[in-house]
């Protein structure tokens, strides 16, 4: 390098510096800072997403893709399905609630939660779906479906929160914090006939004569039973898994659908974590690591079912491992494209997935900020 383009390149450290300088200084003003304040904060509170819940697609959105294992940048198990103007949540585990709110989503037009099954992952933001919701407009109590045992699970959040809404009552005052829109109902499904080792029992869990809401046992035991769902609105579809190992009467239940949201476990990074906790002498983890391998379906065993049902769409969610870089996604999605070369995608808080009615179009995309 000569040295005038050596001394012109520090010259332009130089002057970046100064501006940085002088920016930091300004960001220090205070009428600066109260303009920047009002201009977000107007940004923030009147932004306007109300489009989603436009009456021209079946729409999805995934308001938490992770497994119970931490990961710093998804939540825990939530799908939001949107259909005649209404939020549908499928799961609502934690931190998910609050990806609702920083996409600013009208939660306030939250149509029923539907549970697929009772760990942890998987209902713990009830409450804060309810109380949101209700804090924000919601203008009925709030349906919860899902397994029998769902009675137990509402009960015991309305209970937990109880003290809650009645100070919210008191300080806002019950014309706009009612406490009958804040109730939760809690509705079991209970599935059409004998339990049989094959667990192909299917229900309808909801039809409001447009939106129809199947329920379909999957086997995630010793839970029992478990629940995958399937939406159909207006000629569209969509099926989700809930947890479950491979399970061939979902492909069954999930027949033609245009989208298919699967959970996955890459079972060899999992035997891997289980032999480096019990080389670390952590037998306790080890154990753990070992029992989830049996009702979990890896993304390989997915996408076989996925042809199967000859769904349009796979969507991968509810990650087990975390996947945390493109070294973890190359080897979590090993050997899928040889069994689905095409028409899947790892999913990612966020992603939103959009089937226009009277189409077979399948549009991917994005509803965070």
């Amino acid at each position: 390098m000569n040295r005038w383009l050596r001394w012109g390149l520090i010259g332009l450290v130089v002057l970046a510096a100064v501006a940085g300088a002088g920016a930091y200084a300004v960001l220090r003003v205070p009428a600066v800072q109260d303009a920047l304040f009002e201009r977000l904060a107007t940004n923030a509170l009147f932004s306007n997403r109300d489009a989603v819940l436009k009456d021209d697609a079946l729409r999805a959105i995934v308001c938490g893709s992770s497994s119970p294992m931490p990961d710093p940048h998804r939540a825990k198990a939530c799908i939001a399905v949107i259909a005649g103007g209404k939020i549908y949540i499928v799961d609502t585990g934690p931190q998910s609630y609050g990806n609702i709110a920083v996409w600013g989503l009208p939660i306030r037009h939250i149509g029923a939660v539907f549970l697929t099954h009772f760990h942890s992952d998987h209902i713990g933001d009830l409450g804060e779906f309810n109380m949101n919701s209700w804090a924000l407009g919601r203008a009925a109590p709030l349906d919860v479906y899902g397994p029998p045992g769902v009675e137990r699970v509402v009960a015991g959040f309305a209970e937990a929160y109880a003290l809650d809404q009645g100070y919210r009552t008191l300080h806002h005052g019950a014309d706009l914090m009612s406490p009958d829109n804040w109730k939760m109902i809690a509705h079991p499904i209970a599935l059409t006939g004998d339990a049989t080792p094959a667990r192909d029992r299917t229900a309808i869990a909801f039809d409001d004569g447009t939106l129809k809401v199947t329920a379909i046992e999957v086997n995630h035991s010793p839970v029992e039973p478990a629940y995958g769902y399937r939406f159909d609105y207006k000629g569209r579809s969509i099926v989700i898994s809930g947890d479950t190992a491979r399970h061939p009467p979902l492909a069954k239940a999930a027949q033609d659908a245009d989208v298919l949201f699967h959970e996955a476990q890459a079972q060899a990074m999992v035997q891997g974590l289980q032999t480096i906790a019990d080389h670390a002498g952590n037998a306790r983890l080890a154990h753990i690591l070992h029992d989830i391998q049996s009702y979990h379906t890896s993304p390989v065993e997915a996408a076989g079912l996925a042809n199967d049902a000859k769904v349009k769409l796979l969507v991968f969610y509810h990650f087990t491992p975390p996947v945390l870089n493109m070294v973890a996604e190359a080897m979590f999605t090993r050997g899928i494209a040889a069994v689905r070369p095409d028409g899947w995608l790892m999913s990612h808080d966020g992603t939103m997935i959009e089937l226009p009615l009277g189409s077979s179009e399948i549009k991917i995309g994005s509803v965070a900020r």
